[in-house]
């Protein structure tokens, strides 16, 4: 993806998730004889403001992230404070997840400090100088404030969704006498628009990977290259975890034999580089045999239509565009 296009990509997405939200709720209201939205937004916003300043904690608990010495793993702090540095922002800590699943992720906010993290599984499966590629994709989440972007964005479906909820149990309980037949229509106007912003919101999100992944290509030597070879090994250790997990659930093995693969579920999948849940082979071949195989996969339509509900986008076309900043 071109950096031009991608740019207007970005806008474009933006464009398109105010323009649904307007829309949605321009026709919405004047459907509302008298409802007070006023008290969506005093519920909604509050919860949202509170989720953003306490998902920090609620990530480190429930991924076992801890601050990383700086006499224990020099090399993140060097390499993170190099890239802030070329950037002009603060450094943001340095974090390690015990999570043997390979990732790395930027979260934080900018009241309580932004935080970049990678996992014990992923220093144990790439070199360095791929970590260091991956470092610089996630520090291109900082740069670029997603984590506030997103949580901005991530109002206004809910926005809907509550709208449709209350409705619909307008309708439920006060029946005929407060016309539930045109609240259930308002209603499930309300759960599609929310549906809309959704698939924006995944569409906007799968572009802000690929900003970041053009952040990580730029923002050290060789980025490209190393970004790629990166992303394919992560992609390949998951895929062979998955597979470990698969046999030992077949073995009747504990859980614990999956070896921290996900445990989380999807809930936190959008901090990731890449999604654990689409993993797809496990293959013995060098880093660069293991790129160009994958940049040469064409999704089938299935994939394509899968793609369009997931917060990453296609790994080869991932691979793809970054041959553009080699």
């Amino acid at each position: 993806m071109g950096a031009l296009k991608l740019r207007f990509g970005m806008l474009g997405s933006i464009g398109l998730i105010i323009g649904i939200t307007t829309l949605g709720l321009s026709i919405l209201l004047n459907g509302i004889l008298g409802f007070p939205f006023i008290w969506t937004l005093v519920i909604i916003v509050p919860f949202f403001f509170i989720q953003w300043y306490y998902g920090p904690r609620m990530v480190e608990y429930s991924m076992k992230v801890e601050e990383a010495p700086q006499n224990r793993y020099p090399y993140l702090h060097r390499v993170i404070e190099n890239i802030s540095r070329d950037a002009g922002i603060d450094k943001p800590k340095v974090m390690v997840s015990k999570m043997q699943m390979p990732n790395a992720f930027a979260y934080g906010n900018t009241i309580t400090g932004k935080r970049v993290a990678v996992t014990e599984g992923l220093l144990s499966t790439l070199e360095d100088e791929e970590v260091e590629a991956v470092l610089g994709h996630e520090m291109g989440h900082v740069v670029h404030h997603d984590a506030e972007v997103m949580m901005f964005l991530s109002i206004l479906p809910a926005i809907f969704m509550m709208l449709g909820r209350t409705l619909l149990w307008s309708s439920i309980l006060g029946g005929r006498r407060r016309n539930g037949g045109a609240l259930i229509v308002v209603a499930l106007g309300a759960m599609f628009f929310y549906f809309l912003l959704n698939l924006a919101i995944l569409w906007f999100s799968r572009l802000r990977e690929y900003y970041a992944d053009e952040y990580g290509a730029t923002s050290v030597y060789d980025g490209s290259r190393k970004l790629q070879e990166g992303l394919v090994k992560i992609d390949n250790k998951m895929a062979h975890l998955k597979e470990q997990a698969k046999n030992s659930r077949r073995n009747q093995a504990p859980a614990e034999a999956s070896m921290g693969l996900n445990p989380l579920g999807s809930g936190m999948k959008a901090l990731f580089i890449t999604d654990p849940d689409v993993a797809t082979e496990s293959a013995n071949l060098s880093d660069r045999e293991m790129v160009e195989k994958y940049k040469k996969r064409s999704p089938s339509l299935g994939q394509r239509i899968f793609e369009l509900f997931t917060t990453h986008p296609e790994l080869s076309k991932r691979l793809r565009a970054l041959e553009r900043h080699k």
